[in-house]
């Protein structure tokens, strides 16, 4: 539809001084866990509206998804501030989101 989306991984991992390691197992000395993505509660694809350059949102779920509060709480700052989210479990409902009117 000609949107500009990027695909917003979240997540933590470890990082530290590697002090053993084998197969797929790492001991680690003075580990933290990092934080990564977006935000608490991002969505899961952000972009930019063709033709608007407005900011979306829109966070994928399976048929019986259901949204945290913080994701909740994220898609109603995006629509507040002026940009457009919301919860998508298809490709059309995703398109409505951006097809959907100015609030």
């Amino acid at each position: 539809a000609g949107h500009t989306v990027w695909r917003n991984e979240t997540g933590r991992f470890w990082t530290g001084r590697i002090i053993h390691k084998e197969n797929t197992s790492v001991t680690l000395a003075n580990a933290i866990m990092i934080p990564c993505g977006l935000a608490v509660g991002s969505c899961d694809l952000i972009g930019i509206q063709a033709g608007t350059g407005r900011f979306f949102g829109i966070e994928v779920k399976t048929l019986k998804g259901r949204a945290s509060k913080e994701q909740k709480n994220f898609i109603e700052h995006v629509n507040k501030m002026g940009g457009l989210a919301g919860i998508a479990r298809t490709p059309d409902e995703a398109l409505s989101i951006l097809n959907s009117p100015a609030h």
